[in-house]
């Protein structure tokens, strides 16, 4: 029998092992665009925030880490607040409700500054409160959620 087990002319196939240009990526088929957006989306935010956000209840407001859904659709972000930590209770309240008033604003400025087809839903979650000055987490360490 012979060893050449496809015509001339047939294409690779995804799922065929023997494929030259799959090169033994397996666990991430998705490639690098959602984590280059899951980049960009941070550092947009995170200046929109420090920058443009008049509310005061948003000072400090430090966004920890953001998530993609598969989709797209959905950006999960986890955002701890600078503040003493005796007020951690009263600063999670004034935070969330703050960032659930802004939600609106950072969904325009985000759409005015990425041009994308379809931007993602925001949803905040709270991870904890930090004292004031301390060495905060970049988008890709820190992550409260698994790769």
């Amino acid at each position: 029998m012979s060893k050449k087990t496809r015509s001339p002319g047939a294409r690779w196939s995804r799922a065929s092992s023997d494929n030259p240009f799959h090169e033994g990526i397996e666990g991430d088929a998705t490639g690098h665009r959602p984590h280059r957006l899951e980049s960009i989306l941070h550092e947009q935010l995170q200046s929109i925030l420090r920058d443009e956000a008049s509310d005061p209840a948003l000072d400090g407001v430090v966004l920890v880490s953001l998530r993609l859904s598969i989709d797209g659709g959905v950006a999960r972000i986890a955002y701890a607040v600078e503040a003493p930590l005796c007020e951690a209770s009263r600063v999670e309240q004034a935070s969330r409700a703050a960032l659930v008033r802004a939600t609106g604003f950072l969904r325009a400025r985000l759409a005015d500054l990425l041009h994308l087809k379809r931007l993602p839903t925001l949803t905040f979650t709270f991870v904890g409160v930090q004292a004031p000055g301390a060495v905060q987490a970049g988008p890709e360490g820190g992550a409260p959620w698994p790769a």
